[in-house]
């Protein structure tokens, strides 16, 4: 008898390595932050609870059953994605929240999830088509672009790119032709265009980036703040919980700062570390997606992968000052709810995938076996 391996144990391991890490550096990031200094680190611990139920969902359920919902996910994601821009939060005038109940969800998190799958589904019923202009790449390019600009509308230009970015990924992996991708790239690059010049934020976070140092006290505060923690950190970091930055200085320092203090606490070798699990967990996702016996299980995990990577890529090279301020979470570690859920459930059909391909080779060698 051969025992099935479950799952693949270094991605889950990882994985929980980056929960804790996240548990850890959020309750020194927020401790500050309110009069309870629990506050925050008692509601990200809910969350990874809450995470961690649905995952498990996503982990023993046949990841297969999502081509079956792939189009109800993808209009729901609409919806709900019209329904947000109803709901303006009154201090900062953007609409990213949709209430339900008690709770607050940003559609545009789990907008990635709906397109991976309905793109996932398409390609693989649409094999013969792939290649063809009219009935392979233009349907898919106008759903896309109906979700980007939907995103763009909240406004969260940063999403929206990310998402085309996913989307492009997919669809490089699933067989577009280089023609056909160079054709959006263009149509991309146009949209963004239009987008940027019609935001004068987006034009002034552009500026700031380049050159922090000349509005310390406007626009380029941020930014600057994160360099001095970072600077502060140094090699081997100033300490847990002996951050400067996170004391009132640094904005947003438990969300889309988060990995600063992270530098700030644990140095440069501690931040390369935490670079190195995100890289791994990466490098082990695309691993387990391209041993997948079907096109959708390949194309699923290729998406949920290079999401949960860009994310993480983005947020520290954000801090770093690589790229303009985006306000995008770092996967596992930044405080947020929707990003959380989004990332569990990610894991979830990720280890579903390599638990479904190790099923498969153990049922193959009882087979053998009995013959």
């Amino acid at each position: 008898m051969y025992r099935t391996k479950k799952f693949d144990k270094g991605f889950l391991f990882a994985t929980g390595l980056l929960i804790c890490i996240g548990f850890i550096i959020q309750y020194s990031a927020s401790s500050k932050l309110g009069k309870d200094p629990n506050y925050f680190m008692v509601r990200h611990l809910m969350r990874i609870g809450i995470g961690i139920i649905i995952g498990l969902f996503f982990l023993f359920i046949n990841y297969k059953f999502l081509k079956k919902i792939s189009l109800v996910v993808a209009v729901l994601s609409i919806i709900s994605l019209v329904a947000v821009l109803f709901f303006k939060d009154s201090h900062t005038h953007v609409c990213r929240w949709l209430p339900i109940g008690p709770i607050k969800i940003q559609p545009a998190e789990f907008a990635k999830f709906a397109l991976i799958i309905y793109f996932a589904t398409f390609f693989e019923n649409h094999q013969e088509e792939l290649h063809d202009f009219k009935n392979g790449f233009l349907p898919l390019t106008i759903v896309l672009f109906v979700f980007l600009f939907l995103i763009v509308l909240e406004p969260d230009f940063s999403t929206s790119a990310v998402t085309a970015a996913i989307a492009v990924m997919i669809m490089f992996i699933g067989g577009t032709k280089m023609k056909h991708l160079m054709i959006f790239g263009f149509l991309f690059l146009l949209f963004a265009f239009v987008s940027i010049i019609h935001s004068p934020y987006k034009i002034k976070r552009v500026f700031s980036y380049m050159n922090p140092e000349q509005d310390i006290q406007g626009a380029g505060y941020q930014l600057y703040q994160s360099y001095l923690c970072l600077g502060n950190g140094g090699v081997w970091g100033a300490g847990l919980g002996d951050s400067i930055g996170k004391n009132h200085f640094l904005p947003e320092a438990n969300t889309d700062f988060i990995f600063a203090i992270f530098g700030e606490e644990f140095g440069f070798i501690g931040a390369m570390l935490l670079l190195i699990i995100f890289i791994y967990i990466f490098i082990k996702g695309m691993k387990i997606s391209f041993r997948s016996s079907d096109i959708f299980g390949t194309l699923v995990g290729v998406g949920l992968s290079v999401s949960i990577f860009i994310y993480a890529l983005i947020n520290i090279g954000v801090v770093c000052g690589i790229f303009p301020v985006t306000g995008l979470p770092l996967p596992f570690i930044s405080y947020g709810g929707s990003s959380m859920i989004y990332n569990f459930i990610a894991v979830g059909i990720v280890l579903n995938i390599s638990r479904q391909h190790q099923q498969k080779i153990n049922d193959e060698k009882l087979v053998i076996i009995n013959d």
